[in-house]
């Protein structure tokens, strides 16, 4: 009797095993799919009139300390952290697009990720070459970014000469995209 019930809870808990992996592989499938569809191209993205007041960002880096402040040119100012899923997907692209267009203004800064010298050795272990390390003071980007709604990470902001937000797109941008240079010259223009 004994030997019967130990088959019965050993076919039992394979079974229970082959449906939880199953589960979540299937998860695993659904979530992918979502952030692949979650990324915008540059071409989404609408200058709109301004919203937030000019500010400034106190930025480390593992060498040094920057302020952005407005300076008469836009940029881009893409906001990202270590513990980010969507942002690890996203990072390979942008640095390759950083790597190959090193004339456009794109500012790629971790939050919440801790020292320039720990991010440093996360973007190394991830393959990361060519992307600027900076890491921000947090209540400083939260000032900046109040008056937005519903913020998250990755979050790519359009700043404008002034040192104005003027588009965001909170989630991954299709860097890879076949026309995002052209689109991301046309948003600078459009924001000066």
């Amino acid at each position: 009797m004994m030997a019967v019930m130990l088959t019965f809870w050993k076919k039992k808990r394979r079974w229970v095993r082959t449906i939880s992996a199953a589960i979540l592989a299937t998860g695993a499938v659904l979530h992918n799919c979502a952030t692949a569809e979650e990324m915008q191209k540059l071409q989404e993205l609408t200058v709109q009139a301004p919203l937030s007041a000019p500010f400034t960002l106190k930025l480390q880096g593992p060498d040094h300390t920057q302020r952005l402040t407005p300076s008469g040119k836009p940029y881009i100012l893409h906001l990202w952290a270590t513990w980010c899923g969507p942002c690890r997907l996203e990072l390979p692209k942008l640095s390759h697009f950083i790597q190959a267009h090193p004339d456009l203004p794109i500012v790629p800064v971790a939050v919440e990720s801790g020292a320039p010298e720990r991010v440093a050795a996360f973007t190394q272990r991830l393959s990361l070459q060519g992307l600027p390390i900076w890491v921000g003071e947090q209540s400083a980007i939260q000032s900046a970014l109040s008056h937005l709604k519903d913020t998250g990470l990755p979050m790519t902001v359009l700043v404008d000469s002034q040192g104005r937000i003027r588009a965001v797109s909170d989630g991954g941008i299709a860097w890879d995209a076949p026309d995002s240079q052209q689109s991301l010259q046309q948003l600078l223009r459009e924001a000066k």
